[in-house]
């Protein structure tokens, strides 16, 4: 009996669109291990899945590594429903069905941490572990004002700047260009205006007073940048007693871009 050939891990990057979404075209990429547990990368506001190309490699030969374009953004669909927690919940069940992801360990940054939070308090069997980075939601006052700026006068190069701590300078020509074509087509740019304008509305839905932090079952670990403008560090009362706030020295609003390996740090220790 010849024994069995182990696969082995890709560091290639795979880009692709799905078509199979109710809602329209689903972005993202995969990479990594296939045989091992998966782990998904949902990206904040404003963004795509490619926030996270620091993130991937040194992950790539434990971990299968799935990162997506949230509607609105990249090349996923421009609909973003009611753009609720509830629809973005919806939306990332049905997009973990139709990438044959049963159950993952989740990482989110801003918004995208504030919608993992809620799939995992409505959707609690498929998610393994949380890592939340600069979660919207949780910290102090969100300094919407920024990023109304930036949606309705288009100065993208201020934006990367208030978004960027000491460590993340170099990156402002990039961020820039990544923040400009985000906001260029004009039906992604109306989709970002509905989101950020449920952010402002429900911004505290996720905070310890709105929300019951014994529906999420899974481990949590929640990271950010010591110089976060965007969401203020919050004060512990906020957060669960059980989660460890991991500071990332340096960084802004952006610390698996500012910090990359600090983070991968953090995940390494935590993930299985």
């Amino acid at each position: 009996m010849n024994a069995q050939i182990p696969i082995k891990p890709s560091r290639r990057i795979s880009l692709s669109v799905s078509e199979a979404h109710s809602h329209g075209p689903l972005g993202y990429l995969e990479m990594g291990n296939p045989a091992g547990e998966t782990v998904l990368f949902v990206h904040g506001f404003g963004a795509d899945l490619l926030t996270w190309q620091f993130c991937l490699v040194p992950l790539a030969s434990r971990y299968r590594l799935i990162a997506l374009d949230l509607p609105g953004h990249g090349r996923s669909t421009p609909d973003v429903g009611a753009a609720d927690l509830t629809f973005m919940a919806h939306w990332l069940d049905e997009a973990l069905d139709v990438l044959d992801i049963d159950k993952a360990h989740v990482i989110g940054h801003s918004m995208g941490a504030k919608i993992a939070l809620g799939f995992a308090a409505s959707h609690a069997a498929r998610v393994k572990s949380l890592s939340l980075i600069s979660p919207a939601g949780l910290g102090g006052e969100f300094h919407h004002e920024t990023l109304d700026a930036f949606l309705n006068q288009g100065d993208a190069d201020a934006l990367a700047r208030y978004l960027l701590g000491p460590k993340g300078q170099s990156l402002g020509p990039s961020l820039t260009a990544s923040l400009s074509n985000a906001a260029a087509d004009p039906a992604r740019s109306e989709a970002l205006r509905a989101l950020l304008g449920n952010a402002k509305i429900y911004g505290l839905a996720l905070s310890p007073e709105g929300f019951d932090w014994s529906r999420v079952a899974c481990p949590v670990q929640i990271l950010w940048g010591d110089h976060d403008r965007l969401i203020p560090i919050p004060e512990a009362h906020r957060l669960p007693p059980s989660a460890p706030l991991l500071l990332i020295e340096g960084a802004g609003h952006l610390p698996h871009m500012e910090a990359p390996a600090a983070v991968i740090a953090h995940l390494k220790d935590f993930l299985p």
